[in-house]
């Protein structure tokens, strides 16, 4: 009779239930499949764990399709339902490298859509139908349908005819399937070659031509091994079949295609032939040729791989048994090739159905099927023979890779045989479980007892052929049950179960080493012990039998043994002994056997424990060990074997939590090995790396710079932190900072009062102050004087006329509201954008805040808002942070209102800005472009250009021209286009071709600076030409005379000609007039020569008051930074009266600027600079003049006014160069100098006001104003981001200003310097990259507006484009634990360049760091912190990094950083004096002498809470170290506790109280103190443990002392290469240790001698030597005699009985009259012959000699 399925219950889809609970109609193709829910998630998260596992998940998930709908279900219930429009043909679940999640992919005939399980969704359309696919490892297999018709011609369609195509990318389109055929790699075009099976594990796929009827199995490959032999495709991705094996002769298509595992652990595929009854297997592994024949076969209709006999490991391919159903209707059980069992429908269900034949075996997944019956009946199975017993099931598993396969199927079948009842957590016990394993092998040790002296030796296969298992069974196939190679007789060789025990021996002992190893399996070990000592006694290996009575002598029963030797002597693994001797000796001292050295094995703990011990002591290399041991290591940096230690616990996933399993002992090496590493570890490792070594803030940068990094998961327990529950806490309410009340209007600031911000600026109110300063939402304060004389119409009047100027202040405010909120807002996706209102009306304090609007008879209101309406929507657009890749076009279009407006216009403009803009389809420009709304479009062509700046993006480049009417050709229809769309385009253009130097652009807008102006766009000529100017500037910027291409164009020489003037040359004219595209610039009926401008009639002489301008920036741009005396030569300030009376002292100002750009390593922030540009004459005359005013004479032939005029321009342009050259610095030097001449030009302004100033009549008040303007502007931009306290005070002051010779332009300028100085709310500053000193120079540009609507000489729309010079380079520091943002000191250090030798300054965080190209070193430093360390290669022309850019070392602006232990925040302790008081009981704990006791034990937790804020720790300390418990052990609990907290040790606590407590629960035994604890029950391995630790304390005293593994670590540490630095625990604990367990020892041994001062060897041990026996274990006094006496044979290094008769052999021999020597004559001799055991135990054996 066979087993019984577990039968859970009769089966049915559960999306049919599902479908049928939402009343979906019922449908007639539903189709199915069962998987295994390890598919569905992704891989490498969590920590994968080697941990044995018996069935892995308990259910299965589902996915049901039933025509457009596909059920995705688990444990009855819905986890997704897809509703598709059209039908769904199957679905499957596949992995691609473009996701790490697995993707869902439902395979419609005309696309296929995959899913994610975090909701993810893409589209992959089809050129032509698909009817079929199937997963692989890495991609997706598609079949297209027969007679399919491509829908478009695409690459994937015109093939050569390809049927099958492979998906590697869900963003690709499927490419052709290729096969390799005699070495070359064509399509597979075979038509009657037809897929039937793929594996989505290994890389294998199964055809079947129709034609010859065989079956090919395909291995898929890929096309980069490919490459490496010199073969390439097409792509270098690709994957094409390469055939491992061909049928021979024809056979029907298999009904079934599956893996399966062999004998070996082999993968198979098999084969199931239902017409012909059979099913055959193909062994992968062995690569077979075309010709070769199958491995094997059997009689079966139907069968499913199965997890069944063999435990498996949570990683790597499941070890796959079979359930076949044979032709007569029963079903099998099989592993490879053999047969284990039978199995059968239980009674119950055979009861209610009346039939009990199997059909079918379908749907399998783990140790699941489903069993299809004649009845139709499908019923859900479980055929599982793993126990759930954990050490059943790992011996199980250790037999099944130690035994042979025979013997392994033999101990399974009799398992199966002495326990019927299935083994699963239903019906059995863990308990039931282990006896019944051990119970098989404690009746194979009876037999062997009762028939090895009655019969003769058997050999293995007789014994097995005479076994009650091989007579009664009974099985249809009995030549294939256990196929064992029969072995001759030998009288040499062991009977029947011997040789199997032996093997069985063998293997569970490295399980049993393995346990000990792991503290975690302790409770499990003695059962192996007492097991593995009844087999080490029946097969007569007593060396193994002893050392399992030494680990647990009270339940491991003793034997008296023969003095046969065993076959083993001296070769038994002892873990602990291993440790012990490579700490000794430095070397490995054997090679472990091969199931210890197998990777993802059984004892794969062992594995990685002894070989990190074997790392880090140096011995063998990093590729092989000398133990044999294969190691993983992590990428990374390694100089020393510490290091390389991390790698190996990285690279082996080897966590804190898996390192708390070890014994405390063996902990402490790998203990000292991280703590070594901790302070400066190399900066390429891993983030698992420094989670390891307690590093979380070099973890979370680490991981930071790396794309797609998984998340940190190695962190132990006592590393979680409590994390606060809101991410900042104000200590003062801030009123400002709460969101407008409903009802007020919102000012476009609530949100900058970041936790940033706030811990930057202090607790002062700058913030509140600017942001008070920029609101333009809020009626503004109107202050008239009440004099009684004043009529109300006049008291009105004066209201309006005040009114009219605060409004013109008002209309400027978002200028500087946009810098100071740039980037600082992440919008919530699914509402529309506010923008705040632009309020002009007025409120009178003095009347109760009464509200006074704007007389809209005095002035146009709307034109007078429409531009600050525009630059309203702008600074509501800058808010947005850039970078979010959620901003898609539909919120975009969400957003846009219905009638185009000033304020939506732009809103675009700030999104091109910030490069959102990239996002709109032409068809969405072109609806914007449609409106024929100016503004719109300005901002359309500013922002698409700025989104794609220097692409040349061409369908950018049509657009952009499109509203150039210049450069149409004659033919194209007139187009009514304003100068300022013509101005803003040709701005876009220089945008768009920045720094290309093309050609043909260079040639248009050099000719359009000096184009002749037409009838009715004269007035804003200036513009034009600027803006051409400008573009020219960007399209060659910083190209000098290395661009390629340009030479014959004359750059210099024209610009010279537009900036000096004088006639054109014939030349000259025909380019400009034909311009390079062959084409006239205006129309031809114009005759160009009569042409005029509105008032100016223009022949061939250039308009310098109009060309000068953009010319003189244009080659500034052009030779930015070049250092090119020759062409600065061509801008030098006149020199010469005659010379001044030609040029523009505002066109001066300009030369200086672009002088300065071009000779940019010149310019230094120092007044002997500024004045060294100021000519002889104009310096003298500026003496005379102020001489004049004391009286003296003046020469009167001189130009005053032009001399003055000349003077403040060159000292304001000479501000502006600083400005730009020292843009973002924050240079002292540079602010003091420009605060001083804002100081003298505001002195000069008043004075010239009040007549007083020698310049009064000769320079104006609004030329000073300007240059007051440039000069804060630049001190604006040098200390952009900063909130300089002393330049706000200056501006706040300007801002008060309400002069009625002050207008719109001196307002936005002030404006603008107010947001620079706050710029970004202080996280951004400027860079002085090429791009960003351009675009510092157009938003700068010194000729400001006089109204709100005046674009003459510069569109007002080109000011925000210092958006495009902005780096985020402020950075923050965040404390790794606590989440909060936190000052911290950074030590910065710079290049070396020609201006300055290498410099190191400090700043505390969070501060603005100096630019990417100057940055050599960035290093946190300070002693609360753990030390991080950057460094940086000098680059000059990358860029600040990117928001989310791979491998920005500052994680876009956050810092983590590591509190140390026993200090505080800058914030909670700013002088530190809890810091010190932290200090000083460290300082009181290090010292090992120091008698240190804490009186009031109420504070225990505030102490404790001083040095961390750990809350497992503060657990402890009130658990076990309160004042109301007082004793040794909270005593002792205190100082370890301390001892941790104060050294940042906390996983130490652990290994202190377990050490400390093995040893007094031993002492109290003894002294009869206390009770049997179960400490006691494992005191010998807790001595074995601390033997590890110190091998020596004392060298004068050689003793071994697991207080020698923890002794022997101790005395290593600071001595031993590998050990570097102080021990981890305190010497002279380990050391009381030992002399107390010495104490203990001595104190049982005086109980045997009645005179103590001739104390000998006790008589155990003599006993134990001479006759291999133990203590007696009748009673509890014996129990505890035995025990003590194995912790003596442990603690004092005896060597086995079998070892010391050996060497008394040697020494007979040797010495035939040893016996009348004296005994320490023989010590040399033993100890060579018994080599570790310490020479006092040597000295112990001596006496014990002559009884032997």
């Amino acid at each position: 009779m066979g087993r019984a399925f577990c039968v859970l219950s009769e089966f049915e889809p559960f999306g049919r239930r599902a479908e049928a609970a939402v009343g979906a109609a019922a449908g007639s193709n539903d189709s199915y499949f069962l998987f295994d829910p390890g598919v569905a998630r992704a891989h490498g998260d969590g920590v994968e764990q080697a941990v044995v596992s018996g069935c892995g998940n308990h259910y299965e998930e589902e996915i049901f399709i039933r025509d457009n709908v596909v059920v995705w279900s688990a444990g009855h219930h819905v986890r997704k339902r897809f509703s598709a429009s059209s039908t769904v043909l199957k679905a499957c679940w596949c992995s691609m490298e473009s996701t790490p999640e697995p993707l869902l992919c439902i395979l419609h005939s005309n696309s296929l859509s995959t899913y994610t399980p975090s909701g993810e969704f893409n589209s992959v359309p089809f050129s032509s139908a698909m009817s079929s696919m199937w997963p692989m490892p890495s991609g997706l297999l598609l079949q297209r349908a027969a007679e399919a018709v491509p829908y478009s011609v695409s690459p994937a369609a015109e093939t050569s005819g390809s049927v099958y195509f492979t998906l590697q990318h869900n963003l690709e389109e499927p490419e052709a399937l290729c096969v390799e055929v005699s070495g070359r790699i064509q399509s597979l075009v075979d038509s009657d070659e037809q897929i039937i099976w793929t594996s989505g594990r290994l890389p294998y796929a199964v055809s079947y031509h129709s034609g010859r009827k065989q079956h090919t199995v395909w291995e898929v490959k890929s096309t980069n091994s490919r490459l490496e032999q010199g073969r390439t495709l097409e792509r270098s991705n690709s994957m094409y079949l390469l055939q491992c094996w061909r049928e021979q002769g024809s056979n029907p298509q298999a009904a079934q295609v599956f893996i399966a595992t062999d004998d070996d652990r082999e993968p198979l595929v098999c084969f199931v032939i239902k017409d012909a009854k059979r099913l055959f297997a193909i062994k992968l592994s062995r690569a077979p040729e075309p010709a070769a024949d199958v491995a094997w076969s059997i009689s079966a209709v139907s069968a499913v791989p199965i997890v069944a006999s063999q435990p498996t490991l949570r990683r790597g391919l499941p070890r796959l048994d079979m359930l076949v159903l044979a032709p007569d209707g029963n079903v099998f059980l099989y592993t490879g090739r053999y047969p284990l069992c039978t199995y059968v429908l239980p009674a119950s269900v055979l009861q209610q159905t009346g039939q009990h034949r199997v059909e079918k075996l379908l749907d399998s997944v783990n140790t699941r099927a489903n069993v299809l019956t004649s009845s139709g009946k499908i019923y859900r199975c479980i055929v599982e023979l793993i126990p759930s017993s954990g050490i059943t099931r790992s011996c199980l598993l250790a037999l099944s890779e130690g035994l042979r396969p025979s013997f392994y199927r033999f101990v399974l079948g009799s398992l199966m045989e002495f326990k019927p009842g299935q083994l699963n957590k239903t019906d059995s016990s863990f308990d039931k479980d282990w006896s019944a394993f051990s119970g098989i092998m404690m009746q194979w040790t009876g037999e062997r007892r009762s028939d090895s002296y009655k019969h003769r030796s058997l050999s293995s296969w007789e014994f097995l052929l005479q076994s009650n298992r091989h007579r009664n069974g009974s099985h249809p196939y009995p030549s294939r049950r256990y196929e064992l190679c029969p072995t001759h007789n030998s009288k040499n060789e062991r009977s029947g179960y011997s040789s199997m025990l032996l093997e069985v021996l063998e293997t569970l002992h490295l399980v049993y080493e393995d346990f000990k190893l792991d503290v975690l399996r302790w409770g499990e070990m003695w059962k192996l012990g007492v097991l593995l000592n009844s087999i080490a006694v029946a097969v007569e290996e007593y060396d193994y039998a002893d050392h399992y009575v030494r680990d647990f002598p009270t339940v491991v029963t003793s034997r008296v043994m023969s003095n046969v030797s065993s076959r083993s002597s001296g070769l038994i693994i002892n873990h602990f002994t291993w440790i012990e001797n490579l700490l000794r000796k430095k070397h490995a001292t054997s090679r472990l056997p091969a199931l210890l050295t197998k990777e993802d094995g059984s004892l794969d703990w062992s594995r990685k424990v002894l070989g990190f011990f074997e790392v880090l002591l140096g011995s063998g290399n990093r590729d092989k060990l000398l133990s044999g041991i294969c190691i993983k290591f992590a990428p990374g940096t390694a100089t020393n074997a510490e290091q390389m230690t991390v790698l190996a616990m990285v690279g082996e996933r080897f966590g804190l939590s898996h390192l708390d399993r070890l014994p405390c002992g063996l902990s402490l090496p790998l203990r000292h090995a991280l703590n070594s590493c901790r302070e400066s570890p190399p900066a390429d490792w891993p983030p698992d790396a420094y989670i390891l070594l307690g590093r979380e803030d070099l973890a979370y940068m680490s991981a930071s710079r790396k794309s797609g990094a998984k998340d940190v998961t190695m962190a132990a327990q006592y590393m979680l932190h409590l994390r606060p529950t809101l991410p900042f806490t104000e200590r003062e309410p801030i009123p400002s900072e709460t969101p407008p009340m409903e009802g007020q209007a919102s000012d476009g600031m609530e949100h900058i009062f970041t936790p940033s911000a706030t811990l930057r600026f202090g607790s002062d109110l700058r913030l509140n102050e600017v942001r008070r300063v920029l609101c333009s939402s809020k009626p503004v304060a109107v202050r008239t004087a009440n004099a009684p004389d004043v009529s109300d119409p006049d008291l009105v009047a004066q209201q309006q006329a005040q009114l009219w100027q605060l409004a013109q202040r008002t209309t400027a405010l978002p200028f500087g509201r946009g810098a100071f909120t740039l980037s600082t807002l992440r919008p919530l996706l699914t509402e529309a954008l506010p923008i705040p209102k632009l309020v002009l009306a007025g409120r009178l304090p003095s009347q109760h805040d009464a509200t006074v609007n704007l007389d809209v008879n005095a002035g146009n209101v709307s034109e007078f808002t429409s531009w600050p309406e525009f630059h309203n929507g702008v600074a509501a657009g800058l808010r947005l942070a850039p970078g979010q890749a959620k901003i898609t076009r539909t919120w975009i279009v969400y957003n846009k209102p219905d009638e185009p407006s000033y304020e939506h216009a732009g809103f675009l403009m700030s999104l091109g800005l910030h490069k959102h803009l990239a996002v709109l389809a032409a068809t969405d420009v072109f609806r914007y472009l449609a409106q024929e709304h100016d503004p719109t479009t300005v901002g359309i062509l500013l922002g698409m250009a700025a989104a794609h700046r220097g692409t040349m993006d061409p369908a950018m480049s049509k657009m952009l021209y499109l509203h150039i009417p210049a450069r149409h050709p004659p033919s194209f229809p007139e187009l009514e286009l304003s100068s300022l769309l013509q101005s803003a385009a040709l701005m876009a253009v220089g945008l768009l071709y920045q720094g290309s130097a093309h050609r043909l652009t260079t040639e248009i807008l050099l000719a359009e600076i000096g184009r002749k102006p037409g009838s009715d766009s004269s007035l804003d000529r200036e513009g034009y030409a600027l803006a051409a100017g400008v573009a020219l500037g960007l399209v060659t910027l910083g190209r000098g005379k290395d661009a390629w291409g340009l030479a014959d164009l004359q750059i210099e020489d024209r610009l010279r000609h537009y900036m000096c003037g004088g006639s054109e040359t014939s030349d000259e004219y025909r380019r400009r007039f034909d311009g390079a595209s062959g084409f006239s610039s205006v129309s031809k009926s114009f005759d160009d020569q009569n042409q005029t401008g509105g008032q100016v009639m223009e022949g061939s002489i250039v308009n310098l008051d109009v060309t000068a301008p953009g010319a003189t920036l244009a080659l500034a741009l052009m030779f930015m930074k070049t250092n090119d005396h020759v062409v600065a030569a061509r801008l030098a300030i006149p020199d010469t009266h005659f010379a001044l009376e030609y040029v523009r002292p505002d066109f001066i100002l300009l030369r200086l600027i672009a002088r300065s750009l071009i000779l940019w390593d010149s310019v230094q922030a120092t007044e002997e600079w500024i004045q060294s540009q100021v000519p002889d004459i104009i310096r003298q005359a500026v003496v005379q003049a102020k001489g004049s005013d004391a009286g003296a004479d003046v020469t009167p032939d001189l130009d005053m006014e032009a001399l003055t005029q000349a003077h403040v321009n060159i000292l304001a342009g000479a501000c502006l160069s600083i400005g730009l050259r020292y843009a973002g610095t924050a240079n002292a030097e540079a602010q003091t100098l420009l605060q001083h001449y804002a100081l003298y030009f505001m002195k000069e302004k008043s004075q010239a006001a009040s007549g007083t100033s020698p310049n009064d009549r000769r320079v104006d008040r609004g030329t000073l104003e300007t240059c007051l303007d440039v000069a804060v502007l630049s001190l604006s931009v040098v200390m952009a981001g900063t909130g300089h306290l002393e330049t706000l005070r200056l501006l706040r002051y300007l801002r008060q200003r309400n002069d009625t010779d002050i207008v719109y332009g001196n307002h936005m300028a002030v404006s603008l310097a107010i947001g620079f100085l706050f710029l970004g709310g202080g996280s951004l500053t400027f860079s002085t990259s090429n791009g960003a000193v351009a675009a510092l120079l157009i938003s700068l540009y010194p000729r400001f507006p006089t109204s709100p609507n005046d674009h003459r000489c510069h569109l007002q729309a080109f000011r925000h484009l210092y958006v495009l010079a902005t780096e985020a380079r402020c950075v923050q520091t965040m404390d790794v634990d606590t989440g909060l943002l936190v000052y911290a000191p950074l030590e910065m250090t710079l290049h070396e360049t020609s201006l300055h030798c290498e410099t190191t300054f400090s700043r505390v965080s969070p501060c603005i760091l100096p630019e990417r190209s100057a940055l050599k070193r960035v290093r946190v430093c300070g002693p609360r912190y753990w030390s991080q360390d950057m460094q940086f290669l000098l680059s000059e022309t990358k860029p600040w990094w990117e928001h989310g850019e791979t491998g920005d070392p500052f994680n876009g602006g956050v810092l983590y950083v590591k509190r140390k232990v026993g200090a505080r925040s800058y914030a909670d302790d700013p002088i530190g004096s809890r810091s010190l008081l932290s200090r000083a009981l460290q300082r009181v704990l290090v010292d090992e002498n120091a008698d240190f006791t804490i009186r009031d034990q109420s504070k225990v937790d505030e102490l404790v809470g001083a040095f961390s804020s750990d809350p497992s720790l503060l657990a402890f300390a009130h658990l076990f170290c309160s004042s109301s418990f007082r004793g040794e052990f909270q005593d002792f609990c205190l100082l370890a506790l301390f001892e941790c907290v104060s050294m940042d040790k906390p996983a130490l606590l652990q290994t202190y109280i377990g050490l400390y407590t093995s040893v007094e629960a031993l002492i109290n035994r003894v002294t009869g103190r206390g009770n049997c604890s179960e400490s006691l029950f494992y005191a010998c391995l807790a001595v074995q443990n601390l033997k590890v630790g110190a091998v020596l304390v004392s060298r004068s005293k050689s003793r071994p002392l697991l207080f020698q593994v923890s002794l022997a670590y101790c005395g290593a540490a600071g001595h031993d290469p590998a050990l570097q630095g102080p021990s981890l625990i305190q010497r002279t604990f380990l050391v009381s240790l030992a002399k107390r367990m010495d104490d203990i020892l001595t104190h049982w041994k005086c109980r045997r001698f009645e005179d103590r001062e001739q104390l000998g060897p006790p008589p155990e041990l003599i006993s134990y030597l001479s006759s291999h026996t133990w203590p007696r274990e009748s009673g509890s006094s014996e129990d505890i005699q035995r025990l003590m006496f194995a912790c003596y044979v442990s603690w004092e290094g005896v060597p086995q009985p079998a070892l010391v008769t050996k060497a008394l052999l040697e020494i007979q021999q040797s010495i035939p009259d040893w016996s009348k020597q004296d005994r320490n004559s023989l010590l040399p001799m033993l100890a060579s012959l018994l080599p570790g055991t310490p020479p006092r135990t040597l000295l112990q054996i001596t006496y014990c000699l002559p009884l032997l």
